[in-house]
């Protein structure tokens, strides 16, 4: 990744932010319902899919490293959230990419390490901020829910024994790594391939 001056977006970003966004998306729906099939793929739904999503976030700030790339793209991340009317969750979700997004921005999107720690620190505050309504309400948040998630009396028995506070703070920690094991492997790929084919 070449260091450049960071400027404001124009259309054409957009474009790409919109394509890189839906292909994030798809692979989140992708994963997310697959590994949401499984007890353990449910509560560890966001650990599992940013590992996986990191390759169109980092391809993406390796193409546009302009400020509010990654607030963008994580807001649109955070969206599908509403699907099971998690709006508080939502919201926590997106002032984690705020808070991502200051700091690539300060960094004006240049170094490579710190635009890694930018996905790992949006991916980790998403992930708890996403969760953390869950796991105050204890476990009410599952039973107002259990039409929209469909599930069966069996299956949120089951939920309700998972959502702990131990496995909140596990599933972040989970985050954590997982997010950056995604994003070192994505911006080594990225190298390798894209770079010495000059296309980045």
């Amino acid at each position: 990744m070449n260091t450049i001056k960071t400027e404001k977006l124009a259309a054409r970003d957009f474009i790409t932010i919109g394509i890189f966004a839906a292909i994030s998306l798809v692979i989140f729906f992708v994963i997310g319902g697959a590994a949401g099939m499984t007890l353990v793929g449910t509560v560890a739904n966001i650990p599992i899919t940013v590992f996986f999503t990191s390759i169109a976030y980092m391809l993406l700030v390796s193409k546009v490293r302009k400020k509010g790339t990654f607030l963008i793209m994580g807001t649109i991340s955070a969206l599908p959230g509403l699907m099971a009317a998690n709006v508080i969750g939502v919201v926590a979700s997106i002032v984690g990419w705020i808070i991502a997004e200051i700091v690539a921005s300060a960094n004006h999107y240049r170094s490579k390490k710190a635009l890694i720690f930018t996905y790992i620190l949006g991916c980790t505050l998403h992930s708890a901020g996403y969760t953390l309504p869950m796991y105050l309400s204890n476990a009410q948040y599952l039973i107002d829910r259990q039409e929209i998630l469909h599930l069966t009396d069996e299956a949120l028995a089951l939920y309700l024994k998972m959502f702990t506070w131990p496995m909140f703070f596990s599933m972040v920690a989970l985050t954590i790594v997982t997010s950056f094991l995604g994003a070192f492997i994505s911006t080594r790929i990225l190298k390798k391939h894209f770079e010495k084919a000059g296309l980045l």
